[in-house]
């Protein structure tokens, strides 16, 4: 039998979820009276910090990430991606501008900031979010420190840095906060840079290497012990990311924003609320130093948008949760011609691939908790979501190679959308008793097209003519070589879910677990591909709707081993999960993460932290024909870590990732455009051994 499966039987009988440290990632339940199971991530610094911050879900079990980039992740809950997943950073939405999906709204927090993320797979309440299927993430920036009585300051903060050997990356943070009881100021920062990892044979992956900072300030002022409001600036700066797998890099991507909140109780109510806006400036072309040739392209997006959510008690059992959001997109994507090489299908006029692009989305939700008796509860709620699209007229390089005829075909028609959205949750959660609960809940989601899938246009007509597949190989945020039109008579995405759980374990629920969740999705109108063309082996898709199915089951656990002063205390824990996606009409869907698990045994002995993790992938055998998606073989990879913890004030991590240098293919890394030829479909090779170190001081 071969050593992932083995090590998938191990994660199976090990048992492991809550809660969960990996790497001094806290992972645990979320679980209220009558909230629905989600998952929490708790984050303090360790080798674990980065700005990749999508790449730490890969520890909850049915997270997975798209590994777009270096540094620009995309998350996958039970199959379902990027905008298929809600995000929400400190009650922001932001969108992803860039028709490679470049900047995600991950990318724009490192874990340095993050206080919480909590996680919501499948069965998500109406009041995370609407205009998504596959679940919603939630990111908490670090609250506000404030002195505990008047006449008192607060000074603080804490200082960390860190190393990888893979690639050279380094970088640093930096927390202060200046407080008294009313008012606190705080600024955080991050920066990070990297070259080029190597893979397990040794081999330089071009494209992998990047250089990041971001900053933000917060002021914040306590009404009093229920009442604050806060006012957050943010920039943002990437200067250069490298994406093996697209045709392009990221040479710029500069974003300011601003993010107002208030979180408080107004008589009975509890409110929480808050008005945001972010400027995004995005420029795509290639690393010289890693690839060659020049196809400059700019996106600027500015969105706005308010939220607010408030909570009435009811009764001593019953609460009702209602309120709203509206959120106002704005997009301008164009392509500068080439004035170094002067290429004819890139020259002389501006490529406007998006031109003056709105999405406007305004929400109502309401939503009942129910704590029915002892034992049983429930969470019921309804949300109506309209989303209302719209674009200019566009133009393309030039009065030949079919840029006229696919505008002119583009432009004729009517470019207003208006879609009418409903959402409807239903959980129950029964506590059989103290050792075994139950939950079962059904979910109707819904999601609009994005502005790509919509109003991309080059290939739109039918005519393919070489520059015109060019320009359709821009519009790709997966990663497959391949080249996308968009499609204006797009219908929403309507998802289906029903999933439940089983969880058992020791009346405390500190010694074992288990939790077992099986799920099943129809989604009718599934934003899918059809295939246009093929040339030089490479193939052209036009967005279409079609039905798909998804199911799967994640299995979790954890159990002490021994506690003792001697030896401390050890703890076995790991997961497992399977998905599985299929078009109705035959094949399956695009990126399905296989058959995986992990499994951690974590010691704590006083200042001492150590572990050892084991991940094993089996082979990837279902993929997408229609995309040419490769499969990839399985594979086991060993990670060691280590941590001391001095004094309060100072501590250290130190891991070695992939210890025993294994070669392997990222399951979901795409195709390596870079360092092969793109119609040869090669995957995207994962990073070799790398020893890391982090340090980080209080003060």
């Amino acid at each position: 039998m071969k050593i992932y499966s083995l090590l998938s039987l191990a994660a199976t009988l090990a048992l492991a979820t809550e809660p969960v440290t990996i790497q001094k990632i806290t992972v645990e339940s979320d679980v209220g009276t009558s909230d629905i199971t989600s998952t929490s991530l708790a984050t303090s610094k360790s080798t674990t910090m980065t700005g990749d911050t999508a790449a730490i879900l890969t520890d909850i079990p049915g997270v997975s990430v798209y590994n777009m980039g270096s540094r620009a992740s995309l998350p996958v809950i039970h199959g379902l991606a990027d905008d298929r997943v809600k995000i929400d950073i400190d009650g922001m939405t932001i969108t992803s501008a860039c028709p490679n999906h470049m900047n995600p709204a991950l990318s724009y927090i490192d874990t340095s900031k993050i206080q919480a993320i909590n996680v919501t797979a499948g069965i998500t309440p109406v009041s995370e979010g609407g205009d998504s299927i596959g679940g919603t993430i939630t990111v908490k920036s670090k609250d506000p420190l404030f002195a505990q009585k008047a006449g008192e300051i607060v000074l603080g903060g804490e200082v960390s840095g860190f190393y990888h050997s893979n690639g050279g990356a380094r970088g640093a943070s930096v927390n202060a906060t200046a407080a008294n009881d009313k008012i606190s100021i705080s600024y955080s920062g991050f920066a990070e840079k990297a070259g080029d990892y190597k893979d397990g044979n040794g081999k330089i992956v071009k494209s992998t290497l990047y250089q990041q900072q971001n900053h933000s300030a917060t002021v914040a002022y306590k009404i009093d012990s229920d009442d604050i409001v806060s006012l957050k600036m943010t920039r943002t700066n990437a200067d250069f990311i490298g994406f093996p797998n697209e045709y392009m890099d990221m040479l710029g991507n500069k974003s300011t924003s601003g993010n107002l909140a208030y979180k408080g109780k107004v008589g009975a109510l509890f409110v929480d609320a808050n008005l945001y806006r972010q400027n995004t400036d995005h420029y795509m072309n290639k690393i010289l130093s890693e690839r060659s040739g020049n196809m400059p392209m700019n996106t600027e997006a500015k969105e706005s948008g308010i939220n607010f959510k408030a909570t009435l008690p009811l009764t001593s059992t019953q609460t009702l949760k209602f309120g709203g959001d509206y959120d106002r997109y704005r997009l301008n994507d164009w392509w500068p011609a080439d004035t170094v090489n002067n290429m004819p299908g890139m020259s002389p006029n501006t490529f406007w691939n998006i031109n003056n692009g709105k999405r406007d989305r305004i929400g109502l939700f309401a939503e009942a908790n129910s704590q029915w008796n002892e034992k049983l509860s429930s969470v019921i709620g309804v949300r109506t979501d309209i989303v209302s699209m719209n674009t200019d007229d566009v133009v393309g390089y030039n009065s030949t190679n079919n840029d006229p005829v696919d505008a002119a075909y583009f432009n004729a028609l009517d470019h207003k959308k208006r879609d009418n959205n409903f959402d409807f949750t239903a959980a129950t959660k029964y506590e059989y008793s103290n050792t075994t609960d139950l939950e079962l809940g059904f979910a109707r989601k819904t999601r609009s097209p994005n502005m790509y899938e919509r109003y991309a246009w080059a290939g739109s007509s039918g005519t393919y003519s070489n520059p015109i597949r060019m320009d359709m190989r821009m519009i790709n945020w997966f990663g497959d070589a391949n080249g996308y039109a968009g499609n204006l008579d797009l219908k929403p995405e309507v998802a289906n879910t029903i999933s439940a759980t089983l969880s058992l374990h020791d009346a405390s629920e500190k010694e074992w677990g288990i939790k077992l969740t099986p799920y099943y999705t129809k989604v009718n109108d599934f934003i899918d591909i059809h295939l246009v063309n093929t040339a030089s082996n490479i193939n052209y898709f036009q967005f279409v709707n079609t039905d798909a199915h998804l199911f799967g089951a994640d299995l979790s656990g954890y159990t002490t081993l021994w506690d003792n002063a001697d030896n401390g205390k050890g703890t076995l824990k790991g997961n497992l999960s399977y998905t599985r996606g299929f078009r109705d009409n035959g094949g399956s869907l695009y990126h399905m993460m296989p058959l995986h698990a992990k499994v951690s045994l974590d010691r704590v002995n006083g200042a001492w932290n150590n572990g050892i993790d084991i991940e094993t992938v089996a082979a990837k055998e279902s993929v997408d024909t229609l995309r040419k998606e490769p499969m990839t073989p399985g594979y086991a990879l060993v990670n060691l870590r280590t941590g001391y913890a001095w004094s309060k004030q100072l501590n250290m991590d130190l891991s070695v990732t992939n210890f025993f240098n294994k070669a392997y293919a990222l399951p979901l890394g795409g195709i390596d455009v870079v360092d092969y030829a793109a119609s040869t479909y090669t995957p995207l090779q994962g990073m070799g051994r790398s020893f890391n170190a982090a340090l980080t001081y209080k003060f």
